[in-house]
């Protein structure tokens, strides 16, 4: 048994040998007063009144309950004293009241009655702490009206004391009869009234220990249920949960410091309306950060208010604000389990931030490993622009975007794909900053919208461009963001270079690096598209032949630089006098074939002519000086009712041109259809 245990039980056994005491002087009065005779009847009163104070002590000691033995308690009292009625008034909270808590043979009236603070007797009894016998009560300047209006005649009040402060009044009653009570009758009920004083007193640090008790387990499971959750919405009312197992809690909110922008954003709150239950972001929460303090706020006797400051070592995390509709006193236990808590909570938080930006990073590096494998499959430019576009909206919030490249080693970066609210001059002078510092940037109610995010690309030590994208909300990236972002630059960054390099691998082996005309494998590549779609359409096709007349002598004269400057002089004039739709090409030497699709025989000629007055009617400039040129021509014509080949076409066209050539030179051949025939252009 502890200390306490021992000084408790002493101090009951205290008040039972004094009750005894009390009880057994009365009847040696007895016995002295009245004689033999008497003295049989007191034995026999005394005895029932020793039976009465062991079965009331016992009832007292062996209490867990109080609620529970206090009817019992009360009738026992009346029978002690043979009064008509008693009652255990007590102090309320406020400390302003007393309340009729426990009677017996009150009138119903009388019973839940509330005694404000006053000058009645049992205030008097309350404020002195001394007993007080009254009889003759109805004629007492202190009776209470209620009392007195139940004819209660004599009454005897005892203070009931615990913890060393008063917190109510034993009263006994005798209604309707005159028979006073006794001094006898005060002692007895005195030493009721420190004994029901000390079982209240034990109780309460029993009940208070037990709900301590289970307040503590209550926390260790809250601790336990809010360590082992790593989703943050989930986490949040686990937190609200242990917060209003604790204490009395109307209302909850949870604020917390975002770790890129160091604001403090509510992110949770279990009321609807937030303003009016007290949770809003104002200067109460301000100085609670700042002080790194926890903070009780009452509103005038309406509502109270509670802000538990978060931390984690050093650093404040958030706080938890806790809304009472009501006056509420928060005890020192209360104050001590909810830092607790906090600290709890601000650690399941912290290891929750970790598991999310883990599980972010991990499904991040998917989403870039998917975005690579797709983009390293792409060579068009325009597909792997929108590529990147897809992209990007899946690894972070995305209302606007562009991508802007370098156009070339030192010319301004210039806007080259543009989606949603991001085509502006602000968005393309921020992209265009970027680049030119050569690193990527975040910032936040910016001209081009409430957050801007701009990453560069690189391709090893090189900086090609830049991918922007803006959100409506502000801070609405991290650097985990602007990190996914130039991971995903620089992979954009490879497959843009390999698009430009494939388009130029590609180039070259289609084009004539002389000329800049198709070279003869692509210009046949084309030709037998364009003799395909004329048998499925019933259209004609013409094949032109074309040679430079007398080449070799301009090599010979001029040398063969001056050659290669006039033969991409012949090239560009024809290529000019052609339609989009027309194809031309390098046959070989200074050789070039033209096929003109949707053209008849008649129209071919004339179209060879054209060619050949465009080459002849100026000399060719070049480094070397002026040269004149001409050129001969021989055309032929696939007509779908001539049932040949595209071959036979172009041999026929080459037939021509030999004719051409043997004529003179500086002419047009077209061979007839249907006839086998070479006529003049």
């Amino acid at each position: 048994m502890t200390q306490a245990g021992h000084s408790e039980t002493r101090q009951s056994a205290d008040a039972l040998l004094q009750a005894r005491a009390v009880n057994s002087a009365a009847h040696i009065r007895v016995v002295a007063e009245t004689g033999d005779g008497v003295e049989h009847e007191s034995v026999a009163q005394t005895l029932k009144r020793e039976r009465q104070l062991n079965l009331l002590t016992q009832l007292l000691h062996s209490a867990h309950d109080i609620e529970s033995i206090m009817p019992e308690v009360m009738r026992l009292v009346v029978d002690l004293v043979g009064a008509d009625a008693g009652a255990l008034p007590l102090i309320t909270p406020d400390g302003e009241k007393l309340e009729f808590r426990y009677t017996f043979g009150v009138p119903e009236a009388l019973q839940g009655l509330h005694l404000p603070r006053s000058s009645s007797l049992a205030w008097k009894i309350i404020d002195e702490r001394l007993p007080a016998l009254v009889n003759g009560y109805h004629r007492s300047e202190r009776a209470l009206r209620e009392l007195v209006e139940h004819d209660v005649r004599a009454v005897v009040g005892v203070p009931v004391v615990a913890d060393g402060r008063p917190i109510g009044v034993l009263a006994v009653y005798r209604i309707g009869r005159d028979e006073p009570f006794t001094v006898h009758d005060l002692n007895i009920l005195t030493v009721i009234g420190r004994q029901i004083g000390l079982t209240i007193e034990r109780l309460r640090h029993y009940q208070a220990a037990i709900q301590e008790a289970e307040r503590r387990a209550a926390l260790f499971n809250a601790s336990q249920q809010i360590g082992a959750i790593l989703d943050l919405p989930h986490l949040y009312r686990a937190i609200h949960q242990a917060v209003a197992s604790l204490i009395p809690c109307d209302s909850f909110a949870l604020s917390l410091v975002d770790p890129g922008s160091e604001r403090l954003n509510t992110v949770y709150s279990s009321s609807d309306q937030p303003d009016q239950d007290n949770h809003t972001l104002d200067d109460a929460v301000a100085q609670a950060i700042a002080g790194g303090q926890s903070l009780c706020i009452t509103g005038g006797g309406r509502d109270t208010r509670l802000l538990i400051v978060m931390r984690r070592g050093d650093r404040i995390l958030g706080v938890m604000s806790v809304h009472v509709r009501a006056t509420y006193v928060y005890s020192a236990s209360d104050l001590e389990m909810l830092d607790q808590v906090a600290t709890t909570a601000a650690i399941a938080i912290e290891n929750a931030r970790l598991f999310e930006a883990a599980r972010r990073e991990a499904d991040v590096r998917t989403r870039l490993y998917e975005a690579s494998q797709r983009l390293g499959a792409l060579f068009d430019l325009n597909q792997i622009y929108d590529e990147i576009y897809r992209a990007t909206t899946s690894l972070v919030p995305c209302d606007g975007f562009l991508i802007a490249l370098k156009m070339g080693e030192q010319g301004p970066a210039g806007v080259i794909y543009c989606v949603g609210r991001a085509y502006s001059k602000a968005c393309a002078d921020l992209a265009n900053h970027a680049i030119t510092n050569r690193e990527s940037l975040r910032c936040d109610h910016d001209a081009c919208g409430s957050s801007v995010l701009v990453a560069v690309m690189r391709r090893g030590g090189r900086v090609i461009g830049a991918i922007l994208v803006r959100a409506s909300r502000p801070y609405a990236y991290t650097d985990a963001d602007r990190s996914a972002l130039e991971l995903l630059g620089a992979t954009a960054a490879i497959a843009i270079d390999n698009a430009h390099l494939f388009a130029e691998a590609r180039r070259h082996a289609t084009i004539d690096e002389l000329t800049g005309i198709w070279n003869r494998r692509t210009f046949f590549e084309n030709v037998r598209r364009e003799f395909q779609r004329s048998q499925r359409t019933l259209h004609p096709l013409a094949i032109l032949m074309i040679d430079v007349d007398h080449f070799k002598s301009v090599n010979d004269t001029y040398g063969h630089a001056a050659g290669d400057q006039v033969l991409r002089g012949v090239a560009e004039r024809c290529r000019n006098q052609l339609r989009v739709i027309d194809i031309i090409g390098r046959y070989g030497g200074e050789e070039f074939a033209v096929a003109l699709p949707e053209t008849d025989i008649h129209a071919a000629g004339q179209i060879a002519e054209r060619l050949r007055i465009a080459v002849e009617r100026a000399p060719f400039v070049t480094d070397y000086g002026s040269i004149s040129l001409t050129i001969s021509v021989g055309a032929a014509v696939y007509h779908p009712d001539d049932h040949v080949t595209l071959d036979a076409v172009i041999d026929r066209a080459d037939r021509a041109l030999y004719i051409a050539k043997r004529s003179g030179r500086n002419s047009v051949r077209v061979w007839s259809y249907p006839a086998t025939t070479v006529t003049d252009g």
